[in-house]
This record gives structure tokens, C-alpha cells and sequence, in this order.
């Protein structure tokens, strides 16, 4: 049962650890202080020792043997699957630390104030809940059911090996001027960062951290001057945009930084349904071939147009764009290529026919052209695609606002720059997940007809390397510098940590 000596400690200044307690446990106990809360106001703090604690009655009854006007401060306690409604009521403005709440039940409780550290709020019940004003740190919600929730003012920081929203509920919930903290190395991971934020009111809310990968978890939910991450747009088609939008990336910073200034641009609520209309109308996915299928008339018409073979589509649809610009451009061998046409008919399995389409887009490549020229000290840089737009889009005021934005969320860089032999050099860097990075350097990559990729020469094995190619404003890497996927030999101009690789990038000069 209960005993008050044992459960309740109260702290006449800052807590000082015991035997048992490591400097992470201080640490957490500090994290319960208010922003800008002054050292002296531990001195108003009733620390609960609630490690030896499952029942929520007895959560309560120290709750309530604290003295009046002190801040409670929880430690510990494992309340697995418990009815939390009871001690809900005393925990105002309190906070938990290093706390087992997996499966509780917290449904339409009101707790304005309440301050979560390290907390395992997992699968749990807080449908209706009113936690208006909150802050949630190093918290994990995987599974937890918000919806119709109250969580006005709410502040999320992904800290201490991050926070996991998979399966987490705002349906219908109130989460204006709210907030997600996160950063893209593993302590401030925001992990499964797609909640369901279907019919969620998001108004002043920061979600500029949050992937929102899945236009479905999107639908019906309210923008008014919220931030967001460009990268995000393309999947907010269904949402109801009542005001203007902030666009940036990870505004909010895990933690306090005062010399941190984010980039930031504002558009009104129409200019970002013109984004956004733009970005689905060039991010739609493309899966045929250049035929029509419903007329598949041969073997390898009819392979190519198998349900599962998207990737021999993708060939079939390049391969006649590449012809069609040659033919534009006065190229092109049409007997070459119906001899090439009539030659497909050898093969019977995927394998051949991709091998073959590979090769003769090398061949194409090649008659293309380089697709770049620079002039000695000439440069372009390419970023990260995270916002397709159509090619009329990126010209004019509202795209020139943007760019920073999306110069500032980019996840790489790559710069060409013209040599005086006509040789460009490449210089660039990429960060993947954990701030992996990336770096490109080349000195002098020449056009390899024979490919169609730029290449450069191996100093250990005199090998040419295939590095890049250039179409319109795209940059394509023939190797992502991962390790997983990079030959050694490319190693030379190109190498990646695990979880780094360089993709496709794009030179976002308004035009």
C-alpha cells in the first residue's frame, strides 16, 4: 500500500541525485523546468517517487499529500493499462518523468500544462482529452487515440532518442498553435512522422518537421497561417486552406538555440493551392510505356505491359522521349532504331529486354549530346527535387519567394563548373538520416559518348567512370555513393556514410 515516506520527497532546491540515480536521470528531472523558469522555483517543486508505483490511486494520494502551491514532479511509476482519469484531475501544470503509461486511459480528462518527459505514452486511450498548453519531450505516442483531443498550444520535442507517432490519432482533434520539434539525427527523430491528422484544426500550428508522407492522413485538415515543410505540399491536396501558410523546415528547433534563424517564406492561402495543384499535376505517377497497352500486339508488348513490370514501362516511355528529342534536334538513325525495335523480339524474359533497353538508351544518350555546356568558371548547382513543379512554375514572383525555402530544405548540393578544356568540375555534399553525409569530388569529368554519361578517369585503374548526366535543369547520379550500390572505382569521385546517398537533383534558378 501507499506509504507517504516512501512516495513523496520534496525538494527545497534543485534535486540532487542519489546512489542510484545517473546524471540521464538528473538530467530528465531538470528537463521538467518551465522555459524560462528560474532556478530559484525548484524550491516549489514536490518531487514524487512514484518508481515503486502501479496503482493510480496511490498516484493520487501523493498527488494530494503535496503541499499547496508546490509543482508535483513525478518520477517513474509503471501504470500499464491503468484508468489514469483519477489522478488526471491533480496533475495540472505537473510533470512526469521516465513514466510507463502504455495502454492508459486518460479519456476526456482535463490536464492544461501537463509536461511529459521520457514518458512511454504508447497505445493509450485520450479521446476528448483537454491537455491544452502541454510539452511533450522525448515522449512516445505510437498508437495512442487523440482524436477529438484538445491539445491547443501543445508542444512536441522529439528528444532523447526521439519520438514515435506510427498509428497516432488527431483525428478531428484541436491542435492550434501547436507544435512538432524534430531533427534528423537519431535523438531528435520524429520515427513514423505521418499521424492521422484527418479534420484536425492545425491553425498557428507548426508542422514544418512532420513528413505528412500520406495524403490520406491529410484529408479535411484546417491550415491558417501554419508553417510547413515544402515537402509536405504535395500531399495537403485535401486539406482546407482558410489563411495565409509559412514555409520552412524544422522551424521549431529540438532545443534552444538563439542564434538559429530559420528560412522562411509566406504565400496566401491561394498561392498555395496554386502550388499545391502544380506539384500534384507534376508529381503524378507515369506507369505505361509509350504504347498503348489495350493494342499490346507482340510478346514483348505484351511483357512489358504486365502488371508488375513498371520498370520496363519506365524504360519503354524513356526510351521514346530520348528519340523524340533527337529526332528534334535532327539525330537519329531511323533505320538503326527500327532494326533495334525489330531486335527486341529475341527476348523472352525481363531480364534480356532490360538489359537491351539499357544499352540502346546508352547508345541514344550518347547522340544526344552532353546536355550541358559551360564556359571556363561557368557554375550551376542542383538541389534536392522536394517540391516538382511544372517547368511554367518555376518563373515569377511567387516562385522567386519560395526558392530560399526550398534552397533551405534541400538535403544536398551539387555544383558543376566549367574548366578550360571543356572538362567540368563537380563539387558537392548530401546528409542523410543521423546526419550521414555525402561528398562529390571530381576534377575534370568529360562526355562519354559511348554511355551518355559524364565521366571521369580513374587515377589507381585508368578506368573511365560513368558519374552523371544532364537533362533540362536535372542532375542524374549514375551511382548514389551508398555503399550498397556504389562500385569501388566510383568510390574515387563519390562515397556516401549508410544511411547518406546523393538522388536525382535540380538546378532551381527562376527562369
Amino acid at each position: 500500500m501507499f506509504t507517504l515516506a516512501a512516495a513523496l520527497s520534496l525538494a527545497a532546491q534543485a534535486p540532487v541525485p542519489g546512489d542510484a540515480e545517473d546524471a540521464a536521470e538528473l538530467e530528465a528531472i531538470e528537463s521538467c523546468a518551465l522555459p524560462g523558469e528560474a532556478p530559484g522555483a525548484r524550491a516549489k517543486w514536490a518531487i514524487i517517487d512514484a518508481r515503486a508505483m502501479t496503482s493510480p490511486a496511490d498516484l493520487a494520494a501523493a498527488l494530494r499529500a503535496a503541499p499547496a502551491g508546490h509543482r508535483r514532479i513525478v518520477r517513474g511509476g509503471s501504470f500499464k493499462g491503468a484508468d489514469m482519469r483519477e489522478p488526471a484531475t491533480l496533475l495540472a501544470n505537473a510533470c512526469l518523468v521516465s513514466t510507463d503509461l502504455d495502454g492508459t486511459n486518460w479519456e476526456n480528462t482535463i490536464v492544461p500544462g501537463l509536461r511529459l518527459v521520457r514518458v512511454a505514452l504508447t497505445n493509450a486511450k485520450a479521446t476528448g482529452a483537454r491537455w491544452s498548453w502541454g510539452s511533450m519531450h522525448g515522449t512516445n505516442f505510437a498508437g495512442t487515440n487523440f482524436t477529438g483531443a484538445d491539445l491547443y498550444g501543445i508542444r512536441f520535442v522529439s528528444a532523447w532518442q526521439g519520438a514515435d507517432f506510427g498509428e497516432v490519432s488527431f483525428r478531428a482533434a484541436t491542435l492550434t498553435d501547436a507544435s512538432f520539434a524534430c531533427g534528423i539525427t537519431v535523438d531528435e527523430w520524429c520515427i513514423n512522422a505521418t499521424p492521422d491528422l484527418t479534420d484536425a484544426n492545425l491553425t498557428g500550428a507548426d508542422i514544418s518537421a512532420l513528413g505528412l508522407w500520406d495524403a490520406r492522413m491529410n484529408l479535411g485538415v484546417t491550415l491558417d497561417n501554419t508553417t510547413v515543410s515544402p515537402r509536405s505540399l504535395v500531399n495537403l491536396g485535401g486539406a482546407r486552406i482558410n489563411g495565409p501558410l509559412r514555409l520552412a523546415t524544422y522551424f521549431t528547433p529540438t532545443y534552444p538555440n538563439g542564434e538559429y534563424v530559420p528560412v522562411t517564406a509566406t504565400i496566401s492561402a491561394e498561392e498555395a493551392r496554386t502550388i499545391i495543384d502544380g506539384t500534384l499535376a507534376a508529381s503524378a505517377e507515369v506507369d505505361r510505356p509509350s504504347f498503348d497497352c489495350a493494342k499490346a500486339a507482340t510478346p514483348v508488348e505484351t511483357m512489358i505491359c504486365d502488371e508488375y513490370e513498371y520498370v520496363l514501362r519506365r524504360y519503354d516511355l524513356e526510351l521514346a522521349e530520348v528519340w523524340r528529342d533527337l529526332r528534334a534536334a535532327g539525330k537519329g538513325d531511323l533505320a538503326a532504331q527500327r532494326r533495334w525495335l525489330k531486335s527486341r523480339s529475341a527476348c523472352e524474359d525481363r531480364a534480356c529486354l532490360s538489359d537491351l533497353y539499357e544499352a540502346r538508351l546508352a547508345v541514344l544518350r550518347g547522340q544526344l549530346g552532353p546536355g550541358i555546356t559551360l564556359a571556363p568558371g561557368q557554375s550551376v548547382t542542383y538541389h534536392g527535387r522536394l517540391l516538382p513543379l511544372p517547368e511554367a512554375m518555376r518563373s515569377g514572383a511567387l516562385y522567386g519567394r519560395i526558392v530560399p525555402v526550398l534552397i533551405d530544405a534541400s538535403d544536398q548540393s551539387v555544383t558543376l563548373t566549367g574548366n578550360p578544356d571543356g572538362s567540368i568540375a563537380a563539387t558537392g555534399s548530401a546528409i542523410g538520416g543521423n546526419a550521414h553525409m555525402c561528398d562529390l569530388g571530381v576534377e575534370a569529368a568529360r562526355f562519354d559518348r559511348a554511355t551518355g554519361w559524364w565521366s571521369a578517369v580513374s587515377a589507381e585503374t585508368g578506368a573511365k567512370v560513368p558519374l552523371f548526366r544532364i537533362e533540362g535543369r536535372r542532375i542524374l547520379f549514375r551511382y548514389s555513393g551508398n555503399l550498397g550500390g556504389t562500385p569501388e572505382e566510383a568510390g574515387e569521385f563519390i562515397s556516401c556514410g549508410a544511411r547518406a546517398g546523393f538522388a536525382d537533383g535540380l538546378d532551381l534558378t527562376p527562369r
